[in-house]
Formats: structure tokens, sequence, C-alpha cells
């Protein structure tokens, strides 16, 4: 992903002392780090009188804070260590990346004697986060509630409990992250859902390439289900069966090419997935779609990885979220995975399969920034692609003014013999707002969205910060009933936007309501949801 920064980073404390030079300077001149400092701030500035409040004091006082040992092992430098600017500006990010850091800084001073210190500065984050959403459409209710605390006693772990309920089923589960395993570069996540109608599971270990010249890294991930797929048509399910998906993955990848900002990697990977489908059903819902016929697949396969990625941030602000920094990468950067599945590995097909990833960013002034994906990818069987496909959008930001933001997206996605589960439909969860989800499957779908986005000065105990938004959007689907494309379907609305200023992420909670302007008969005039999730 393209993801996390800010057009003016607002500073954490007061100016940088006189003795202060820039990191390129200190590179130029092959300064050393003498010493490294530390300071964890508090989630509230109680220098700010807005925010020296009994709100601001009180949380202050039960936020456990960020353990400087935490910080430290995130740092892409030590004391002895050459001034290098590049790895300064990479630990900025990486710490701004940490869902329990709001802000991250690191100044050079200069003492009387010459020696040269690093001096880190992070503010925390407010990191007991409650998540809510709740739609109406159509006759379908969706609600969901989870609470999630990403800094464990100060110690970066992060522990969340969630539950959810739908037309299809109720489900709650617990996760936990762990990003520095036992002090280390490791990461792991574990999670377990309990569904009514089944269970999944999910675990990862991994060592990441956490800064550009990290020599090697290695993964492991296992996922679990033990559910029902659903199939739907004009909004409503069509077709059900049970659904068993086991899958086990390990990549180990190694660093051989790297110049000043550039790095190629190249890599092994072995992949098994086990997927057994029951005996579907028909709801009887009259429709036009035909039931699919569901193969079982039995993949075993060993495969190469090339990859390359190029350090060229750019840090802009007040896109996605509100008061954060997010950074964004402006250089190409890609991910090739090519391999084969083998009968002698107890595979039930034998056939190529490929994944190809590419992303990047532009920006031409401050005011403005593109970023663009692209991801193809599927199996070669005797018999032709399967479960082929390809996927691309194009995600524009221009600020009219420093409180008015117009976004756009353009998405497009081509398949080819798809697996039931992952056929696309178009629809309120596929990014079209005055619709049911699920208005139609199809094996190709495009979608277009505009949203002006209006912020205020108005902020709440420093805590929330209210803006609004207008939108439009556009689609439509090529449908597997065989009826060719869809018509153009299209929806506009208003919303409100508060913004939490004390989340890491800037998190935006979305208040919408949308009408579509060319309904099927079957579904209701007015879309209304509540949520934080966002596309774009």
């Amino acid at each position: 992903m393209l993801l996390a920064g800010a057009l003016s980073l607002a500073p954490l404390a007061a100016r940088p002392p006189r003795t202060a030079r820039p990191w390129s300077e200190l590179e130029a001149g092959k300064a050393t780090i003498s010493r490294i400092d530390v300071e964890v701030t508090d989630v509230f500035d109680l220098k700010k009188p807005d925010e020296d409040i009994w709100l601001g004091r009180l949380a202050n006082r039960l936020h456990a804070s960020t353990r400087e040992a935490v910080i430290r092992r995130t740092l892409l430098f030590a004391e002895g260590d050459r001034v290098r600017s590049r790895r300064i500006y990479e630990t900025e990010r990486l710490l701004r990346a940490l869902p329990f850091l709001k802000d991250a800084r690191i100044d050079p001073v200069v003492e009387p004697g010459g020696a040269i210190v690093a001096r880190v500065r992070v503010r925390d984050a407010w990191t007991t986060q409650v998540s809510a959403g709740f739609s109406s459409v159509g006759g379908q209710k969706s609600m969901n509630l989870g609470v999630d605390e990403m800094n464990l006693l100060g110690q970066g772990k992060s522990l969340g409990v969630d539950v959810a309920k739908d037309h299809e089923r109720t489900a709650w589960g617990i996760t936990y992250m762990d990003p520095q395993v036992l002090g280390s570069r490791w990461r792991l996540m574990l999670q377990n859902r309990y569904l009514s109608d089944g269970s999944a599971r999910a675990f990862t270990l991994e060592r990441p390439f956490f800064a550009l010249d990290t020599p090697w890294s290695t993964s492991v991930s296992m996922a679990q289900k033990r559910t029902s797929i659903y199939l739907y048509d004009q909004g409503v399910q069509a077709f059900q069966a049970p659904f068993v998906q086991d899958q086990v993955r390990w990549v180990g990848e190694g660093a051989f090419h790297l110049t000043e900002d550039r790095v190629w990697r190249a890599g092994l990977l072995l992949d098994r997935q086990d997927t057994h489908y029951g005996d579907i059903t028909e709801s009887g819902t009259g429709g036009s779609l035909r039931a699919p016929t569901l193969v079982n697949r039995r993949l075993r396969g060993v495969g190469l990885t090339l990859s390359t990625q190029e350090d060229a941030f750019d840090t802009f602000q007040d896109l996605q979220g509100m008061d954060t920094p997010e950074d964004y990468n402006m250089a190409w950067i890609g991910r090739l995975e090519a391999g084969a599945y083998l009968r002698g590995l107890g595979s039930t097909v034998a056939a190529p399969f490929f994944r190809i990833q590419v992303s990047s960013g532009w920006s031409s002034a401050p005011e403005n920034l593109s970023l663009f994906t692209m991801a193809v990818s599927g199996r070669l069987p005797r018999t032709g692609l399967e479960n082929g496909q390809f996927n691309a959008s194009m995600v524009q930001y221009l600020k009219l003014t420093p409180h008015q933001v117009l976004a756009g997206l353009v998405a497009v996605d081509v398949g080819r013999r798809l697996d039931p589960e992952n056929w696309y439909y178009l629809g309120g969860d596929q990014g079209m707002r005055g619709y049911p989800n699920f208005l139609h499957p199809g094996d190709a779908r495009w979608l277009v969205s505009c949203d002006y986005r209006l912020l205020t000065e108005q902020r709440w105990w420093g805590i929330v910060r209210l803006g609004f938004n207008a939108f439009v959007d556009a689609g439509g689907v090529r449908q597997l009933d065989g009826q060719g494309w869809s018509k153009v379907y299209s929806d506009v609305g208003v919303g409100l936007r508060l913004g939490n200023l004390k989340s890491s992420l800037g998190r935006v909670i979305l208040f919408s309501v949308a009408m579509p302007l060319n309904r099927e008969p079957y579904q209701s005039r007015v879309q209304f949801t509540i949520g934080n999730t966002m596309r774009f």
C-alpha cells in the first residue's frame, strides 16, 4: 500500500534549538551520532488551552505512555553510527506508522562540544479505540461494534474484540498483534472468530523488510475457515453452500541489488490451499442467475518472487484523515510471484500460477496527489485461465483550499472463470453508497466516485474535528446471468465527517445519507450508514 503523511507537519513542541542543523549537512560532514534522546509526550498537550481541560488531564493520567524501549527498538540507527539522513527519515515514517503514535520527528542537536544528539520526539495517540458501524438498506441491516487497545501497558501490543451482525451471520472475534516479538523485529498476528455458521482463524509470523536496506525477510501465515458461502443476485441471497478452506503460505526473500534509493529483492514461496464446497442449495428467489458448478480444489505449489521498491516518500495532511501526517510513496514499486501447482506435491491440478502488483504516486504540487495501483493474478491449467483477475484503480486528491478537498476514484475489475467466493459484486459495500450490498454478481465491473470534503475549524475538546462531504457514485457490472452489462447505476448523497484527532490514523467517523438516481423496484429509496471505513 501507498499510505500514511502531511503538507505541513505541525511541530510536536517548540521550535528546535538554534544549535540544530539539517541532517543532510551533518551527513555531508561525516558526522557521528553520539547520543540518542527519546521524548514521549502525552496524548493531550496541556500547553494548549483547548486541551488543558478536565478531560485531557484525566486522559493523560489514565493513558499508559509508550515505553522508551519500544521507541528505541524501532530506530534504524544507533549511537556511534554515521549520520545517514535517509535512515533518519525512514525511522520517522516507521514511527508514524505505529498505531499507538500520533506523530514523530527526529531533530539533530549540536552540543557546545560538537557532539551530535539525535532528539527523537513522539506524541502518543489515544490507543483505546471504539469502532462502530450501522447500515440499513433494502430491508437489510448490519451493525458492528469493536474495542481495540493498541498499546497494552505501553508495550506496543494490540488486543481487540469485536461483534458484528448482518443478514448472513452473527460473529464475534478477538485479535492480538505484537509488532516486536520478545523485543525483536519479528511481528505476530493471531485472530480467532466465532461465527453463527462456523469459525475463522488466522496466524501470521513474519520478519518484514522494515527498512530499504534490510537484507532478508521471511513470513509464514495460516488461515482456516469453516463457514458457508452465500451467493447473491438483485441484492438478496440466491444460493448457499457449506465452505471449508485451509491455507498455509511461506515466503523467504533477500535483497540482491541496492542503490542509494532503490532495492531489488528475490525469494522463494511455498503455497498450500485446500478448498471444499458442500451441496449447494437454492433460496428460491426465482432470479435468472444459474447455480454455479462448485469444484473442490487441493493446490500445492512452489514459486519464485521478484520485487523492487524505491524510497521516494512525500508527506501530506487532511486527505484521508484529519490533522494526521500521511506518508505516500511517489515512486514505482512492484512485485511478481510466479510458480506452479504440482501433482507431485499432492495438488489436484497441474497449473502455473502468477500474481503481479504495481503501484505509484505522483504530485506536481503540494495541493494534489495521484495514486495508481494495479494487480493481475490467476491459474493457468490446460483448460485455460482460472480465477483470473485484473484490478486497477486511480485515486486523485486535489486541495481546492486548505479546508476543501476534492477526492476521486476510478476502479476497474475484470475476471475470468472466477472462483465463486471471488465473484465481483456491485453495491453498497463495493462503493455504490446508494444501493444495497450485492446488487448484481459479475465477472467485470467499473466504478467512479467523486467526493467533495469540507473541513471546518470547529474542534471539540481537542478530540473531534467537524467536517462535511457531498458525493456522487456511478458504476456498472457485467452480469453472470448472461444478460451482459447492467445499466449504469448512480447515486448522490451527503454526509457528516467527524475526525478523531487523538487516534494515530486520524480516523474519520462517517454519517452518510445516499439516494439512488435509478433504483431497482425491489430496493429502498435511501441508504443510511454510520461507520469509519473509508475507500479513498
